[in-house]
């Protein structure tokens, strides 16, 4: 009796040591994860400059090109729009007056639409892009990576002036990730 005691005790030795071997070669290796980051882009650029050339006083030009907006960062983003006056001249979300002048833009693919004071005139404090905000037919809102949008620009020129040298009109595009 003795002896079938020690034999079913090594059997069971035996046996609990032959299913950690099968368990230990057998087993699947340890899973592996691959974490992978990238650091968030954001960045636009465009393309200019827009020339009106030469225009009468109290007139209204609508440019004959467009700049080309291009979002080449690396997220989807939505641009602002701002503008630094000239010296001599300051810009108005209305009909200009003497030494005023309203500069407009406008995102549409083919062409400059129709413009509003309201949803189109910069001023020189950042503006959003909305469904409405600068947007013709295309919008600067949620544009996607690689994304193009035209920007087309009206020029409503002061009543008068006593500036005649050519004037800059900085426009300013700042991108922001959605």
């Amino acid at each position: 009796m003795k002896h079938v005691r020690t034999a079913i005790v090594r059997g069971a030795i035996c046996l609990a040591a032959l299913g950690i071997w099968v368990t230990t070669v057998g087993a699947n290796p340890a899973p592996t994860i691959s974490v992978t980051v990238t650091i968030q882009n954001v960045s636009v650029t465009a393309s200019g400059p827009i020339a009106f050339g030469v225009v009468l006083a109290g007139s209204t030009t609508v440019s004959s090109s467009h700049s080309d907006v291009v979002n080449d960062g690396n997220v989807t983003e939505t641009y602002s729009l701002k503008l630094t006056n000239p010296g001599g001249w300051t810009a108005k979300q209305a009909a200009p007056g003497v030494a005023e002048y309203c500069l407009s833009a406008q995102f549409n693919s083919n062409d400059a639409g129709t413009f509003s004071y309201l949803d189109h005139a910069l001023t020189t404090t950042d503006s959003t892009c909305s469904a409405s905000k600068f947007a013709g037919d295309e919008t600067g809102l949620s544009v996607v990576k690689t994304g193009a949008r035209s920007l087309w620009f009206k020029f409503q020129a002061p009543s008068s002036t006593t500036v005649w040298t050519e004037q800059t009109i900085t426009v300013t595009i700042t991108a922001t990730a959605d």
